[in-house]
C-alpha cells in the first residue's frame, strides 16, 4: 500500500502509566509470593526435623530399663505422634518383620480403623492397593527405620469372674478362670477346684451358667514382648497454605487486565465520540458554502447558455460535478458516530462508481495504473452505498501512493463463500507493500509512514466495515511485490 517511512503513534502517557504501575505491583507481588513460599518451606522442614526426633524416640524406647519411664515416654509419643496422624499432616505404617502391616496411622480414617482393629480384618483389593502405594511413596522419601514395637500396652489372655462370700470364708470363694473367648477353663465351686481336662459335661455346663449369671469379672493380662518391625512414615507439606497467596497472584493480574480493558474501551469511546463530534460538526459546517458553491454553478451554467460560452459551460460542469462530489463527502463525515441507513446493495453498481469516480482522476498522475473488477456474481447485502465506495476509496488512495513503478495494477475480485455466507471481496495491488514491523498497527488511529495525511484511512475503513456492516477486514499478506486484503460483509440470503 503506502511508501512507510513514518509513523505517528497512537499511545498515551496515562495508559502507559497505568501499564507501569500494574507491572510494578505484580513484580511486588511476585516477591511477596516467594517470601512466603520460602516460608513455608522453611516451616515445612523444621516440622520434619520434630518429628524425626519422635521417630528416634522410638527406636531407642525398648533399651530403656526403667519401665516406668518407658511407659511415659511411650504415652508422650504416642500423643504427639497420633495427634499429628489424626491432622494427617504425620502419617505412618509399621510392619512387622515379615512386612505386614500392623499399625496404621494418618492414611485413610477407615482404613486406619480396618489395619489397628486385629489381624482377622480383610482388606479390600483397593484398600490393599492404597497400602502398597503408601508405602512405596514413604520409602521414596523417608527410609525405613527399623523399630521395636507394641501393638498394645497389655494382652488380655482370659477373664476372672468371682462371687460373694463372708470374710471369713474367703477359701471357700467362687471363682471361675475363662479364655479370652469366655469359655471356663478353671474353676473353684463348693470346695471343688476343677478344670476342663477333669471335669465332666455336667461341670462344664454348671461353669458355663456361673459365668453367664456372675456380674463381677476381671480381665486377667499380660504385658507382651516387643516385636521387630519397620516404621515408615511422611510429612505432607503445608501447600493449603499457599492457596491465599496465588489465588492473589491470579486475581489481581487478571483484576488489572480487566482494568486496563475497561480503561482503554473508555478511552476508545471518548476518542469515537470526539471524532465522531468533530466529523459531524466538520460536515454540518461545509454543507452551507458547499449549498451556496452549487447555487453560484447553477447561475454559471444559466450565463453560459445565455451566452452560448462552451468553456464557461465545461467550468461550470466540472465545477458542479466535484462540488457534488464534495458534498457526498460531507454526508458521510456526517454519518460517523450513527448507525447508518442500509439497504439492499448491488456491490457490482458500487464498485462501478468507484472506478467512475476514479477514471476522471488515473490521468493526472505521472504513471499508469490500471484498476480491473473481476466479474464474478454475488448476492446483495444490506448496507450502506455511500459508506462502501468511501471504504473502497480510501483503498485505492494507499494503492496509489504506494506504487512507484511505470505501470501498477488494481484488482478487486468480490467471491461468495456459501459456506459462511459471505461476501468476500479481495482486494490486491503491487504496490510497496507494508513493511512486516507495521503490519500489526495499520489499522490504528494516527498510524500513517506517508509524509501526508492523518493516518485515518485505514481505521475508518476498519470501522465502517466492523462496526457499521458487522463484516471483518483483514491484511492477507504484503512484500515489496504487493499487498492484499481480504473484506468480508455477510449477505442477505438466509
Amino acid at each position: 500500500m503506502a511508501r512507510w517511512n513514518r509513523s505517528i503513534t497512537s499511545t498515551y502517557p496515562t495508559a502507559r502509566f497505568i501499564l507501569i504501575y500494574f507491572g510494578v505491583g505484580v513484580i511486588i507481588l511476585g516477591l511477596v509470593f516467594a517470601y512466603y513460599t520460602r516460608q513455608i518451606s522453611r516451616l515445612n522442614t523444621e516440622i520434619e526435623a520434630q518429628i524425626e526426633i519422635f521417630v528416634n524416640l522410638a527406636v531407642e524406647l525398648p533399651s530403656i530399663e526403667d519401665r516406668a519411664l518407658q511407659e511415659r515416654l511411650l504415652r508422650v509419643m504416642r500423643q504427639k505422634l497420633f495427634a499429628e496422624g489424626r491432622s494427617r499432616r504425620f502419617s505412618f505404617i509399621i510392619t512387622d518383620s515379615n512386612g505386614n502391616i500392623e499399625i496404621s496411622q494418618g492414611i485413610d480414617p477407615k482404613l486406619d480403623e480396618k489395619v489397628n482393629a486385629d489381624n482377622s480384618v480383610t482388606l479390600t483389593q483397593n484398600e490393599q492397593d492404597i497400602i502398597t502405594s503408601t508405602l512405596e511413596r514413604m520409602e521414596s522419601k523417608n527410609p525405613p527405620r527399623k523399630i521395636p514395637f507394641l501393638k498394645e500396652d497389655r494382652k488380655i489372655t482370659g477373664y476372672f469372674y468371682y462371687g460373694d462370700v463372708a470374710p471369713s470364708e474367703m477359701e471357700l470363694l467362687p471363682f471361675a478362670i475363662t479364655d479370652t473367648e469366655k469359655k471356663p477353663q478353671k474353676w473353684q465351686m463348693w470346695n471343688d477346684f476343677i478344670t476342663t481336662e477333669n471335669a465332666t459335661q455336667q461341670q462344664i455346663e454348671r461353669a458355663n451358667i456361673f459365668v453367664q449369671n456372675t456380674p463381677a469379672f476381671a480381665p486377667i493380662q499380660t504385658t507382651p514382648e516387643w516385636q521387630d518391625g519397620y516404621f515408615y512414615y511422611e510429612i505432607k507439606s503445608f501447600f493449603g497454605l499457599l492457596v491465599t497467596p496465588i489465588l492473589t497472584s491470579i486475581i489481581l493480574p487478571l483484576f488489572a487486565f480487566v482494568s486496563i480493558l475497561i480503561y482503554r474501551r473508555i478511552k476508545a469511546y471518548e476518542h469515537a465520540a470526539i471524532w465522531g463530534g468533530l466529523a459531524k460538526e466538520t460536515a454540518h459546517q461545509l454543507s452551507t458554502p458547499i449549498s451556496a458553491l452549487l447555487a453560484w454553478t447553477e447561475l454559471l451554467d444559466e450565463r453560459s447558455q445565455a451566452t452560448d460560452d462552451k468553456v464557461l459551460a465545461e467550468l461550470s460542469t466540472n465545477m458542479q460535478n466535484d462540488l457534488e462530489r464534495l458534498q457526498k463527502t460531507t454526508t458521510r463525515f456526517g454519518m460517523i458516530g450513527t448507525e447508518p441507513t442500509k439497504t439492499q446493495v448491488n456491490l457490482k453498481e458500487v464498485l462501478e462508481e468507484v472506478l467512475t469516480y476514479f477514471e476522471k482522476r488515473l490521468p493526472q498522475i505521472s504513471r499508469s495504473v490500471d484498476i480491473t473488477v473481476a466479474s464474478h456474481d454475488v448476492p446483495e447485502i444490506s448496507a450502506n452505498a455511500h459508506l462502501l465506495q468511501w471504504v473502497f476509496e480510501n483503498l485505492i488512495r494507499n494503492s496509489l501512493d504506494a506504487m512507484y513503478k511505470e505501470v501498477g495494477h488494481i484488482k478487486i475480485e468480490p467471491l461468495y463463500d456459501e459456506r459462511q455466507k459471505n461476501v468476500v471481496i479481495r482486494y490486491s495491488d503491487d504496490g510497496s507493500g507494508i513493511p512486516t514491523e507495521k503490519q500489526q498497527t495499520i489499522f490504528e488511529p494516527g498510524m500513517t509512514t506517508k509524509t501526508h495525511g492523518w493516518g485515518l484511512g485505514l481505521t475508518i475503513v476498519q470501522r465502517i466495515i466492523e462496526e457499521y456492516h458487522h463484516g471483518s477486514i483483514r491484511l492477507i499478506e504484503s512484500s515489496p511485490q504487493g499487498t492484499t486484503f481480504e473484506i468480508r460483509l455477510p449477505s442477505s440470503l438466509p
